[in-house]
């Protein structure tokens, strides 16, 4: 009588560990697409099959989610973190944490989380990502994810977003109603899709109140305070004329340009008007207009959406494209 083949006889085969094989058998993620399949044409050819208690084991839930952020520095960020937690705390879930470590990590960073962390689903937060990623990743992970802030559309990849022009839009539209024609923008990097699509936004509004932009108008402040700062200063030591409105991309370019004006002299709004973008809590204390964003709450519908991902058989679950809105709070940096 044939001996029955044990796992130890498929590692030894394989020339891997036994827990590889197990993240095989069961879809787990962290073995690359050719050694899975070279793995299960060994399990085939061996007739292995394993024990059903074993394999039950093996499928236990962990009740335990990954977040994975490039950075938690922007105020947005840690709103969208706060209501992570605080669903997944109400759902009685764990949360495992990881950031970024080095430039160029985005597809590492997650890969290597599901690798050695036993979780039931990924939430991922990482604006350096691409559609080519993502769908990179999809292919070689076997787990359900969320992409939050993620701009694509695939039938099998569950995304959450706001929506970026909307929110432009009526950003720009209020500066226009309160009588500013001689509009800057201050934008995030030139190939990041979010502040694309605030560009457009903000295009529509002036077309439709018969207005135009001038491209030097339009710096870059790659979404960051202090290169907004610069982009503003080399605007003006080029000797162009001061504008009497700016929408800046996120609130913490518009928080640091309010600031930096104000210590020349320049009024906020009499002189210039300021509007920013996210609603983070130092945008109220300043006074400043913005467009505030559904952050916490997109981070606790993330949760709660994983996690019904996680609950339903992989063969039907479905995947969901969630667009959520912003409003704008005027306040004092545009009508005084």
């Amino acid at each position: 009588m044939q001996n029955r083949v044990t796992l130890r006889d498929v590692c030894r085969e394989a020339g891997v560990s036994k827990a590889t094989i197990s993240h095989v058998l069961n879809n787990k993620p962290g073995v690359g697409i050719e050694t899975r399949k070279r793995i299960l044409e060994i399990i085939r050819r061996m007739g292995y099959k394993p024990r059903p208690a074993a394999r039950h084991l093996s499928l236990a839930r962990t009740e335990t989610l990954a977040c994975v952020f490039e950075d938690l520095t922007p105020g947005w960020l840690l709103s969208i973190y706060r209501g992570i937690l605080s669903k997944a705390a109400e759902m009685k879930y764990h949360v495992i944490t990881a950031l970024s470590v080095w430039e160029g990590d985005q597809f590492e960073l997650p890969t290597n989380v599901l690798g050695t962390a036993s979780v039931d689903g990924l939430l991922w937060l990482d604006p350096r990502t691409t559609p080519d990623i993502i769908r990179r990743f999809k292919e070689q992970q076997h787990m359900p994810f969320v992409v939050l802030q993620g701009h694509l559309d695939d039938p099998d990849i569950t995304t959450i977003s706001i929506e970026d022009a909307r929110g432009a839009y009526l950003a720009v539209k209020h500066l226009i109603e309160t009588g500013r024609r001689k509009l800057m923008l201050i934008t995030g990097q030139e190939d990041n899709y979010d502040s694309q699509q605030k560009l457009l936004g903000s295009r529509q509004a002036l077309s439709e109140a018969g207005l135009s932009i001038a491209p030097e108008y339009i710096v870059n402040g790659h979404h960051v305070d202090d290169y907004a700062i610069r982009a503003v200063d080399a605007f003006m030591k080029a000797g162009h004329k001061l504008p009497d409105a700016i929408f800046a991309f996120n609130d913490n370019m518009a928080l640091a340009v309010m600031r930096w004006l104000m210590d020349r002299g320049i009024r906020v709004p009499e002189d210039v008007a300021i509007v920013g973008f996210d609603g983070i809590d130092d945008a109220r204390r300043a006074g400043l207009t913005t467009v505030e964003t559904p952050m916490r709450e997109m981070g606790m519908l993330a949760v709660q959406t994983l996690i019904e991902l996680v609950h339903t058989p992989s063969a039907e679950r479905k995947a969901q494209h969630i667009m959520m809105g912003g409003t704008l709070a005027v306040r004092k940096s545009t009508t005084g």
